[in-house]
């Protein structure tokens, strides 16, 4: 197993050059427990979805409708406990995404929804939406979780951006024209509460798909009480301080060394700053990176490279393996880590407890 002593910075050789001076600490006492130890691989935790959802991936990828920008996601937007497949064709506006489900020991599709290759979903009121914003008028649309799959619920519009240009402002629900405040009441009924985006998550590289379905569902499972003791500590240390109520984390293994790391993203702008957590054997450390789209932190699971780019386009690289970044160019398999679920005393109770 690999212990993690430091991190490359690109843009900061100097501090880089401070922490790699760090030597691998030994237990005193060999019989103690090894804290970096995980209670099993997460590639043996088995679930009935995985391979259902492998082949699914494996269609798509070799199907006509992967693009450039195709993703995926992984996400429970049925509340049972059981993440559904949201593939992703294309970032263009009008790209929707397809959610499928395991249904017995089949797959169904159980909703199509979104812009830009991604939704809205509001896991209080089991509820998936999506909004665009045109010159003059904005659509957008939500959807309800009913018997098994998601049907609209209602429809929106309005023309309020023409307002300049002399147009008559209309509000339709469901294409009737309604009052403001009726449209107001129903739209901000399920935009106040609290939602998160997903769609995009995943690229269709194979270590990508990989890690989406042997991994990066099982890390509940994979650490072990103490450290997922440790791990809860200081998320609710970083919640308690958090200056923004917009705040996520995720658990992802960055090194590929089975002992996943913490990524909390401090907001859902780009550009947002990033901090990783990691457990070393004094305890945890963390690090502080820039992030990327949305919030989160870009990493190529291939090369064990967690990074974002700067104005000119320059790669800011971060790695926890001890590999060199000299030269880094991403590969095929990214995922966009850091904000799959809100940062709330209920989720982290969710993740480890």
């Amino acid at each position: 197993m690999k212990t993690k002593r430091y991190a490359y910075f690109v843009m900061a050789a100097a501090i880089l050059a401070a922490m790699t001076g760090c030597s691998e600490t030994e237990n005193v006492l060999g019989s103690q427990p090894d804290p970096l130890a995980v209670k099993t691989s997460p590639e043996s935790v088995a679930f009935d979805w995985q391979e259902v959802y492998q082949n699914k991936l494996e269609q798509f990828k070799v199907s006509a409708d992967l693009t450039d920008t195709s993703m995926f996601d992984l996400c429970d937007i049925t509340g049972d406990g059981v993440p559904e497949l949201i593939i992703s064709p294309s970032d263009d506006a009008s790209a929707s995404c397809d959610v499928y489900s395991l249904i017995g020991t089949d797959i169904a599709k159980i909703a199509s929804c979104g812009s830009f290759g991604q939704f809205s979903f509001v896991p209080s009121l089991l509820v998936i939406g999506y909004e665009y914003e045109g010159e003059e008028f904005t659509i957008g649309e939500y959807q309800k979780y009913n018997e098994g799959f998601y049907d609209i619920d209602f429809s929106y519009y309005n023309n309020m951006n023409s307002a300049s240009s002399g147009a008559v402002i209309r509000y339709e629900l469901n294409g009737d024209n309604v009052s403001l405040a009726e449209y107001e009441e129903k739209v901000n009924g399920y935009k106040q509460e609290d939602s998160f985006t997903v769609g995009r998550k995943y690229s269709f590289g194979d270590e990508a798909m990989d890690y989406a379905i042997h991994c990066g569902e099982s890390w509940k499972e994979v650490l072990t009480d103490a450290q997922k003791k440790k791990y809860k500590e200081k998320l609710d240390e970083v919640l308690k301080n958090a200056s923004s109520a917009d705040s996520a984390f995720e658990l992802a293994d960055l090194d590929g060394n089975e002992l996943p790391e913490i990524v909390v993203s401090s907001g859902s702008l780009d550009e947002m700053p990033v901090n990783v957590y990691y457990l070393d054997n004094d305890g945890i450390k963390e690090i502080e990176a820039s992030g990327a789209e949305n919030g989160c932190l870009r990493f190529d699971i291939k090369a064990n490279v967690f990074y974002s780019t700067d104005q000119s386009g320059k790669f800011i690289c971060n790695t926890l393996s001890g590999e060199s970044v000299s030269g880094f160019k991403p590969s095929e398999s990214i995922m966009l880590c850091g904000r799959k679920y809100p940062l709330t005393s209920d989720n982290i109770k969710l993740v480890f407890d």
